[in-house]
């Protein structure tokens, strides 16, 4: 390859990657990541079951907010401790709500997850708590999420208590027991 062949795609990766940035920056433009102590935002989605879930209507009941994928390995790790916890917790008055940012299957749709694919993945691994289908991706907008997987803990009056970026294990102290505290205020 010639030099001045390669000095053109240097600055055009260049350039297409500042173009990237400015991209998702203006995708992200007037959202504020929601954090502990803020009320957590009202969503409405369908549920797998096909009833439809708000959380203004858990209010008096500590939820367990997950956002995830089926695309996602870090989700997919993290769904047998979630499932553990709410068998643990469940009868007690935890709700486990995750939201699937799995795409509706549309040309331009997000790392290559679908709705098809909830349904199967719930069914393999013994999902029992509530999974809402978000296939336009609006909680990551509507709460300012960076990543997924990302939880939220949010206390019997709404406000969010604890938000966690990535994988952890929702059955195991410090979370299960804050939780479990949460529980019994």
């Amino acid at each position: 390859m010639r030099a001045r062949t390669r000095n053109w795609l240097t600055r055009g990766s260049v350039v297409a990657a500042l173009g990237v940035v400015v991209l998702l920056g203006w995708l992200k433009r007037g959202t504020v990541p929601v954090q502990a102590g803020q009320p957590a935002p009202e969503l409405r989605f369908a549920s797998l079951a096909g009833d439809t879930v708000s959380l203004s209507s858990l209010r008096g009941r500590v939820v367990l907010l997950n956002v995830w994928a089926t695309w996602c390995t870090p989700c997919r790790w993290e769904m047998p401790a979630i499932q553990r916890l709410y068998q643990r917790l469940g009868g007690r008055g935890l709700v486990v709500l995750a939201v699937s940012e799995d795409d509706a299957g549309t040309p331009g749709g997000v790392a290559g997850g679908t709705l098809g694919d909830v349904a199967p993945f719930v069914r393999q691994n013994g999902l029992t708590f509530q999974v809402l289908l978000d296939p336009r991706s609006r909680t990551p907008l509507l709460y300012g999420i960076a990543g997924l997987p990302t939880t939220f803990v949010i206390d019997r009056r709404g406000r969010i208590v604890r938000k966690v970026l990535g994988p952890v294990r929702w059955d195991e102290p410090p979370y299960s027991a804050e939780i479990e505290r949460l529980l019994e205020e």
